[in-house]
């Protein structure tokens, strides 16, 4: 991927403004790896928060609690205490359902870190996007009987370790208690099911009620992309 390619994915009102500045820092420091992730929040975020700030994350992660509350209540009403991984095959929708909106949530609680992500917040994002969406397609294949197997245990895990790491991350930039439940939401979805489960939808409802609130209140401490 080019500079021009990453360029062209900032919204056109940016790139009339900033897009020849960029070029010519970017001709003098290089385009290497931390280059390019930057360049790619900064493109995400100047969408999500041009002079109207977006609610997509906000409702992503109001609406992943909400479904992964769902599948722990689930869980909770069944006679029989459900094996490991803790699904259900009708409430299948529901975890799947979760995991698609907490990609977007868990980009939008990286862009809170700002160009001050660090090495852990970026692996982080990394770990828990990329994990999340080949848990995704796993919980998928598992709900169309197509396959099932090693492959969602590893997705899993992966998605959480990089959920905990964002959420050290974020406690690390002033985001204390708002990172803490990011990073216990990870914890609790490597747990067994009875417990993990319904910590993680807690963990995640909470999330979401900070969000709303920053959101209601015009307070977002922490977000930016690139700075001008």
């Amino acid at each position: 991927m080019t500079v021009n390619h990453v360029i062209a994915l900032y919204p056109r009102p940016w790139r009339e403004r900033y897009g020849d500045e960029l070029q010519d820092v970017l001709d003098q420091d290089g385009f290497g790896l931390s280059a390019r992730l930057d360049l790619l929040r900064g493109a995400i975020d100047a969408h999500l928060h041009p002079a109207v700030r977006s609610p997509v994350p906000v409702v992503a992660a109001l609406s992943a609690s909400a479904f992964a509350t769902a599948h722990a209540i689930g869980l909770a009403l069944q006679p029989v205490p459900t094996e490991w991984p803790g699904y259900l095959e009708g409430a299948l929708p529901l975890i799947i359902a979760s995991v698609c909106f907490l990609i977007p949530a868990l980009i939008g609680l990286w862009l809170k870190l700002g160009d001050a992500d660090g090495a852990i917040g970026r692996v982080g994002v990394i770990l828990a996007v990329v994990g999340h969406a080949i848990w995704l397609l796993a919980l998928l294949a598992a709900a169309t009987r197509v396959a099932y197997g090693p492959l969602t245990a590893a997705a899993a895990s992966v998605a959480m370790v990089g959920t905990a790491a964002l959420g050290i991350a974020l406690v690390g930039r002033s985001h204390v208690v708002l990172g803490a439940l990011v990073a216990l939401a990870g914890l609790a979805g490597v747990a067994p099911p009875s417990l993990g489960w319904p910590a993680f939808a807690a963990a995640w409802t909470l999330v979401a009620a900070m969000l709303v609130i920053e959101f209601s209140r015009g307070t977002d401490p922490g977000i930016g992309g690139l700075r001008a």
